[in-house]
């Protein structure tokens, strides 16, 4: 395929026409390809305060970081690869770093706050968009959306303030994405955190050999953990210190035959195991730790005791390889010259949320479906992502608030992978 590619800042300006913030991006646009039926898809990453450098060197770009097939660190040095799994065989691809990350910066250190936040960084976002589109006067494309992990929160608001600006997307891709913290962030009264890590935590322990032969795929793991999550551990933890002696010793033994950990564990944790323990926990005889972008990989600890590992193997085997991926490939390849660092992680605190509830986007992505006929959204999910779980999403979704047309415009792709 022949392909431009762009590099470019595009500001975003005040009121009053003051250049406020620069947003770096790089755009992958079919040369000769007529607009009105070359979609476009504006990707990022997520964080919040990640650039988009993990979408770009893993997936989504013509070129890719040489990682091993299995996820592991590479020997070093790095050279960016083709990419055959790239989505330009079928759409425009601009890969956006938000304010603060990569090469995107903000004009004044006192802007933080304007930009800083969940509803700040979407309105840049909507900003950035209406102005590439006319910058590159793709008004009249088919568009869509896809973000990664925190990228879920923004690509599901940012559909409907694209909306409400008079831009109606195609569709958004939510790839590993989360649009409520509540499935994450737990707190005393809130179960859904166990419920939602439940399945992936059980996918894990099958990986590692920790369930016997009660499972044949990873597929069956996942189906009968979500079932008995449904029917027995939800209804559990929703009584609280109601159950009984008996009660609670019937779910831990349940629950550890999930997990591939001990009942005595289980029930010493109140049948409460937090992805964060199970880091630990699964491997724990092995001297070993588990991922959490990926469990499947796993790193050694010093010591076989303590809750908390050293680090997440996951994200050490994959910062080196895309980290050289991206600078060769933008210097080289693409031949940007600039004297900024591209920040794969920026300082964007204090990042605003809102006060007194977890940050949540998914009321945004329902009025857009809502709203939006012709509007669609695709889940692509993990088994092993032990940062934003599949049943976060799914339970994320059962309780929008759609009817049945509404919820035939949204579909599921699961894969076994991490993060």
């Amino acid at each position: 395929m022949a392909y431009t590619a762009w590099a470019e800042q595009i500001p975003l300006r005040s009121d009053g026409g003051d250049i406020e913030c620069r947003m770096f991006a790089v755009s992958y646009l079919q040369d000769a390809a007529d607009p009105s039926k070359r979609p476009v898809t504006f990707a990022f990453n997520g964080g919040p305060g990640s650039a988009s450098l993990w979408l770009h060197m893993g997936a989504l770009g013509p070129k890719r970081a040489p990682m091993n097939d299995d996820g592991s660190l590479p020997k070093p040095p790095y050279e960016p690869v083709p990419n055959d799994d790239s989505w330009l065989d079928f759409t425009d691809v601009v890969l956006i770093d938000a304010p603060g990350t990569g090469f995107s910066r903000l004009a004044r250190p006192d802007l933080a706050s304007k930009y800083f936040g969940v509803r700040q960084d979407i309105a840049a976002f909507t900003e950035f968009i209406r102005n590439w589109l006319t910058v590159h006067k793709r008004w009249n494309s088919p568009l869509f959306v896809a973000g990664e992990s925190y990228g879920g929160i923004r690509g599901s608001g940012l559909s409907n303030s694209l909306f409400r600006a008079g831009i109606a997307l195609n569709g958004f891709v939510s790839i590993s994405g989360s649009s409520n913290f509540l499935t994450l962030d737990g707190m005393r009264g809130n179960d859904v955190t166990y419920t939602s890590f439940m399945p992936s935590m059980a996918a894990c322990a099958w990986y590692h050999h920790k369930l016997g032969n009660r499972f044949k795929s990873v597929e069956s793991v996942v189906q009968q953990c979500e079932d008995w999550v449904d029917k027995v551990y939800a209804p559990a933890l929703a009584r609280g210190d109601s159950l009984s002696g008996q009660e609670k010793s019937l779910v831990a033994e349940q629950l550890s035959q999930f997990l591939g950990i001990s009942k005595a564990y289980c029930l010493g944790a109140n049948l409460r195991v937090t992805e964060r323990l199970f880091f630990r926990e699964l491997l724990r005889d092995q001297g070993l730790t588990i991922g959490r972008y990926d469990g499947r990989l796993v790193g050694k600890e010093e010591l076989m005791v303590g809750d908390r590992g050293s680090g997440d193997p996951s994200d050490e085997a994959t910062t080196a390889p895309f980290t050289t991926s991206i600078n060769s490939y933008l210097i080289k390849d693409l031949g940007v010259k600039t004297d900024l660092r591209y920040l794969n992680f920026g300082s964007v605190n204090p990042w605003q949320e809102p006060e007194g509830s977890y940050a949540e986007t998914a009321t945004d992505l329902r009025n857009t479906i809502a709203r939006n006929p012709h509007f669609r959204v695709l889940y692509c999910c993990g088994y092993y992502d032990l940062a934003c779980p599949l049943n976060g999403t799914i339970y994320t979704v059962n309780h929008m608030g759609l009817d049945g047309e509404s919820r035939s415009r949204i579909s599921y792709a699961y894969y076994p992978a991490g993060h």
